[in-house]
C-alpha cells in the first residue's frame, strides 16, 4: 500500500471515514423505513430505530477494536472468521456477506428508479407496474448500477470524491424535510389517537420492525469503513471514530423523519389503523397533500441521489470483499490482484456488476429484497462477537482500542441479533440455510476436490450450520405466533443459542 500512497496522494482522511459511513448508510432506507414501520408498530416505531441504532453500535464498538487489530486486511468484515478460527468457517461468514453486500447494490438502485416512476405517473406504468419492473424499468436499473462501477472502477480516491458531495446532500435533504413537516403539519395526537396507546400493535411489533420494515437494514452500512481500513489514513484512530461517528449521525435524522412523519399524516387517514396506510412514495406523496410541490421535487431528485451514493460504496465494498475472499484462496487467484495505482481489484468490480444485474430478474422490487437482505446482514453481524471473543483468547495484549466490557457486550449482542434474526420468520431463513449450504458443498468441489477433506471442512464449521438450522425451527414458531406467545420457548431459546454460543467461539478447525 505504500505504492499506492505515494503515487495517489494523501489517504482519505477521518472526515472521508465518516462520509463513507454515512453514506452507507443514509440510502433506500430513508424513504422507505419510517413509513412501513409505521405500518407495523404504530408510533412506537420510534423505539424501533433506536434498538436497530444501539445493536449496530455494539457491533460497531466491537468491529473497531477487531479492525484496529487487524488494520491492513483487506474487505475485514468479510473475513473475520477466516483471521480468527479457519478459512471454511470463515468461508461461510464471507459468502453471506458478499452475498449481502452484492444484493444491496440492486436494492438502492431499485429503490431510486421504483421512488423516481412515482414522479411522473403516465410514465410510471411504463417502468413499474403490478408491484413489479418491466423490461425497460430493470434496463434504467442495470444502467444505473453501471454507473456506481465506472466510479469505483477509479479507486479510492475518486470513490471518496464523489461521495464526500453527496453524502452533503444526503444529509440536509433528509434533515430538512424532517423539519418541514413538523413546522408545516404536526398533529401531536396521532401518538396515541389509534386505540388510545403508543403501541397499538404490542411492543413485540417493536422488535419485528428492525428487520422487517428495513430499520437494521438502514443502519447496516457502517461496516462498510472496515473494508477501506488499508486505505485510510491514521486507521488506528480513524476507524472507531468513523464508525461510531457515522451511526450517531444518522440516529438523529432517523428519529427526525420518523417523528415527523408519524405527526405529518392526517388524523382521519390512520382512524380505522396505522396497518392501512398507502403511499408508495411515502415522503414525497405528503409533500405533495401539504402543497409543498417544491418539496417533492427535491425528494424525487434525493431518490436518485442517495440510494446511489449508498450503491457505489457497496460495489467498492463487494469488489473488495472479493478480492479478499480470494487472498483467503476461498476464490479464484485472478480477483486477489490489487491495481497498483487505483487500490482496487477492477476484475472484482465486473463479476459484481454481473451478478447485481441477474439479481434484478429475481428480487424486482424494494420489499422483495428487504427481509432476505436482513438475514444476511444480521448472520454476518452476528461474526462479529463471535470474533471478538475468539479474538481476545487468541491474544491478551492492549488493543489501538479496546471495547470496555467487551465479552459482556458480546454476548448480549450475539443473544439481540439471533432474536432479531427468528423475527424474519421461517421462509428467508430457510432461504439463507440453503444458499449457504449449496455454497459450501460448491466451495469443497472446488476447493478440497476429495470427500474427507470436504468432511473434515464440514466439521470445522459445523456450529455455524447448526446454528443456522436452529434458528429456522425458532423462525417457523414466530410465523405460528408460538414463539413469543409461551415464555418457556424464549427460555429454551436462550438456553440453546447459549449453548451454540460456546461452540462457535470454540470450533476446531480439522483441516490437515
Amino acid at each position: 500500500m505504500a505504492y499506492i500512497e505515494s503515487s495517489a496522494g494523501k489517504k482519505p482522511n477521518l472526515f472521508s471515514a465518516i462520509t463513507i459511513g454515512v453514506g452507507s448508510i443514509i440510502g433506500s432506507g430513508w424513504l422507505f423505513a419510517s413509513y412501513k414501520a409505521s405500518k407495523v408498530a404504530g408510533p412506537a416505531a420510534i423505539w424501533s430505530w433506536v434498538i436497530g441504532a444501539v445493536i449496530a453500535l455494539a457491533v460497531a464498538l466491537l468491529l473497531a477494536e477487531i479492525a484496529t487489530y487487524y488494520s491492513k486486511e483487506t474487505g475485514l468484515f468479510a473475513r473475520l472468521l477466516s483471521l480468527t478460527h479457519n478459512h471454511d468457517m470463515g468461508f461461510i461468514i464471507s459468502s453471506s456477506n458478499w452475498f449481502c453486500t452484492i444484493i444491496i447494490i440492486p436494492a438502492e438502485a431499485e429503490a431510486s428508479i421504483q421512488y423516481l416512476a412515482e414522479a411522473y405517473p403516465p410514465f410510471s406504468t411504463h417502468i413499474f407496474a403490478n408491484n413489479h419492473f418491466t423490461a425497460l424499468g430493470l434496463v434504467f436499473v442495470c444502467a444505473l448500477m453501471f454507473t456506481y462501477g465506472l466510479i469505483n472502477y477509479w479507486g479510492i480516491k475518486l470513490l471518496a470524491k464523489a461521495n464526500n458531495a453527496i453524502t452533503t446532500f444526503k444529509l440536509i435533504v433528509p434533515a430538512a424535510t424532517a423539519l418541514l413537516f413538523l413546522f408545516t403539519s404536526y398533529h401531536p395526537e396521532n401518538f396515541t389517537s389509534y386505540q388510545g396507546t403508543f403501541a397499538p400493535y404490542g411492543y413485540g411489533k417493536v422488535f419485528s420492525a428492525v428487520v422487517a420494515c428495513g430499520i437494521f437494514y438502514s443502519f447496516y452500512g457502517f461496516n462498510t469503513i472496515t473494508f477501506f481500513s488499508t486505505e485510510l489514513d491514521n486507521p488506528q484512530k480513524n476507524i472507531p471514530l468513523a464508525l461510531i461517528g457515522s451511526i450517531l449521525i444518522c440516529l438523529i435524522i432517523y428519529l427526525m423523519l420518523q417523528v415527523s412523519f408519524i405527526g405529518a399524516v392526517v388524523p382521519e387517514s390512520i382512524a380505522n389503523g396505522w396497518h392501512n396506510l398507502d403511499f408508495n412514495s411515502p415522503l414525497a406523496q405528503l409533500a405533495i397533500l401539504f402543497g409543498m410541490n417544491w418539496v417533492a421535487i427535491v425528494l424525487y431528485v434525493d431518490a436518485a441521489i442517495s440510494p446511489s451514493g449508498t450503491g457505489i460504496i457497496f460495489v467498492g465494498s463487494s469488489a473488495r470483499i472479493f478480492t479478499g475472499m480470494a487472498q483467503d484462496k476461498q476464490m479464484p487467484q485472478v480477483f486477489s490482484k490489487i491495481h497498483p495505482l487505483h487500490g482496487v481489484n477492477r476484475l472484482s468490480i465486473i463479476v459484481t456488476l454481473a451478478f447485481c444485474m441477474a439479481l434484478v430478474i429475481f428480487f424486482d422490487n424494494w420489499d422483495k429484497i428487504m427481509i432476505v437482505v436482513s438475514v444476511f446482514m444480521s448472520i454476518s453481524c452476528m461474526a462479529v462477537p463471535i470474533a471478538f471473543c475468539k479474538l481476545r483468547k487468541m491474544d491478551s495484549r492492549k488493543r489501538p482500542f479496546t471495547m470496555p466490557a467487551g465479552l459482556t457486550i458480546s454476548y448480549i449482542v450475539y443473544i439481540a441479533i439471533s432474536y432479531l434474526l427468528t423475527q424474519c420468520g421461517f421462509t428467508p431463513l430457510l432461504v439463507s440455510l440453503i444458499f449457504h449450504a449449496v455454497f459450501f458443498v460448491i466451495y469443497c468441489i472446488v476447493h478440497y476436490r476429495s470427500f474427507t477433506s470436504s468432511f473434515n471442512a464440514f466439521i470445522s464449521s459445523w456450529s455455524l450450520f447448526a446454528y443456522m438450522a436452529l434458528l429456522t425451527v425458532f423462525g417457523y414458531m414466530q410465523d405460528q405466533g408460538v414463539f413469543d406467545q409461551q415464555p418457556g420457548n424464549f427460555v429454551g431459546f436462550i438456553i440453546l443459542v447459549t449453548v451454540l454460543y460456546y461452540f462457535l467461539i470454540n470450533q476446531k478447525s480439522y483441516r490437515k
